[in-house]
């Protein structure tokens, strides 16, 4: 019997690199960004070996093609990711070598010196510094095992969590461009942001996320603080200083424009909370012997995260042999809890006990006790939901809510969201 061919996987064409068409009619500050990028894309998404090939590229038919075999004997690590990246801007790009209003821009910015020189000036200088590179005399034969050594210690190798730190600032650099077109004046508010949907289209991931969540998280805390004070009555002398200069240091911040950067950072941390939700519910499970419970839950259809209230869904199969769920129908504006009829006082998950899905209908829960109440104000009430990490803490808080409880039926639809299990 014949064995069917292994299929060939071929890489993806690169589609990220910048083009500079029609950048006569650009401003110098949308140049300045576009070429600035390019730097950092050519940088981290290309190798040493892109570099060489485009500056060999670039000297065909210049005064350095006669150069062109002595500069094919030098080594990839040789050519940098500058000289490569301006190569390949000017030759494929279509970047010009001057930039009028890019030169007006530079010579407007605080703190620059000087006039921006032509990107041909140094292409040429470093091209020239190559060619006289290779014709410097060959060094002493050296032993072959420390001359393997030297080549490791020159070879820099970033570690994963480097090029996931580089890769969360290039997909931040939209949320630093919404926060200076803010203060520029270019926009009143943050309502046009949508910062899910960029997060999505950069393919942004959940490591990403929660860099990005943390990066922004000391400032929204901030700003938590100021929009909603504690009580300093209770803060000791250390406490009540660190308030007071906290103040003083947003002092030239007013009121409203306070809430609305605390509006977009919460915004921000929606956004990120509602990737990592993603990344988490489209993980593949854990294969297991028996059933597992993210295959019993595989066809139950939730929100996985709401924009409007800010509230992101847990995973779908912590509902399996729970005590009892929390959920939020973001249309009808109703928050409910199931509670399980065959409770397992130990929570040790035991076979039969807790609640159970199948579908998108709820099992195994109390219809006497599970039921629905109204939130008339359901911003703040689930952010109060958030912080309550116990069951006789949130059935304290629920039953202070003074609407009229109606029954629940244990259908989970797509606007359903997840809060909670306990």
């Amino acid at each position: 019997m014949a064995l069917k061919k292994k299929r060939v996987m071929t890489p993806k064409a690169k589609n990220i690199e910048p083009d500079f068409t029609g950048c006569e009619t650009w401003s110098g500050e949308q140049f300045h960004r576009t070429k600035n990028h390019a730097y950092e894309v050519y940088r981290l998404e290309f190798k040493n070996s892109d570099y060489k090939q485009w500056v060999l590229d670039y000297i065909v038919g210049t005064n350095f093609e006669e150069h062109l075999d002595k500069l094919k004997k030098l080594p990839e690590h040789r050519f940098s990711s500058t000289l490569g990246g301006l190569c390949r801007m000017i030759k494929h790009g279509k970047m010009p070598d001057t930039h009028e209003a890019y030169t007006k821009h530079w010579e407007s910015l605080p703190g620059t010196i000087g006039t921006p020189k032509p990107s041909s000036e140094y292409i040429n200088t470093s091209i020239q510094g190559l060619i006289d590179l290779n014709e410097e005399p060959a060094p002493e034969e050296k032993n072959e095992d420390i001359e393997d050594t030297d080549k490791k210690a020159e070879t820099y190798r970033p570690s994963i969590q480097q090029r996931i730190w580089e890769q969360s600032c290039i997909i931040s650099e939209f949320i630093e461009q919404a926060f200076d077109d803010f203060t520029a004046g270019k926009i009143v508010d943050f309502k046009s942001v949508s910062l899910l949907k960029h997060l999505r289209q950069t393919n942004c991931k959940m490591p990403h996320a929660r860099l990005i969540k943390a990066f922004y998280a000391p400032q929204k805390d901030e700003l938590s603080e100021l929009l909603f004070p504690p009580d300093t009555k209770k803060m000791n002398e250390h406490e009540l200083d660190m308030h007071n200069q906290l103040k003083e240091g947003y002092s030239h911040i007013d009121k409203k424009t306070m809430k609305k950067l605390f509006d977009f950072f919460v915004q921000i941390d929606n956004a990120c909370d509602g990737i990592i939700a993603e990344s988490k519910a489209n993980r593949k499970p854990r294969k297991m012997s028996k059933k597992a419970p993210e295959v019993i839950v595989k066809k139950l259809k939730y929100k996985v995260t709401d924009e409007k209230f800010g509230v992101t869904s847990i995973e779908a199969h912590k509902i399996i042999s729970a005590n009892c769920l929390v959920v939020f129908n973001c249309k009808t504006r109703k928050l409910g809890v199931y509670y399980t009829s065959v409770e397992d006082p130990t929570g040790a998950g035991r076979d039969g006990s807790g609640l159970d899905v199948k579908g998108t209908t709820i099992q195994r829960y109390n219809e006497e006790k599970s039921i629905w109440k109204t939130l008339r104000k359901p911003d703040e009430q689930l952010r109060e939901v958030k912080n309550l990490n116990t069951r006789r803490k949130f059935e304290n808080w629920f039953e202070g809510i003074k609407t009229t409880p109606v029954k629940m039926n244990g259908r989970i639809n797509p606007e359903t969201v997840l809060i909670g299990v306990y």
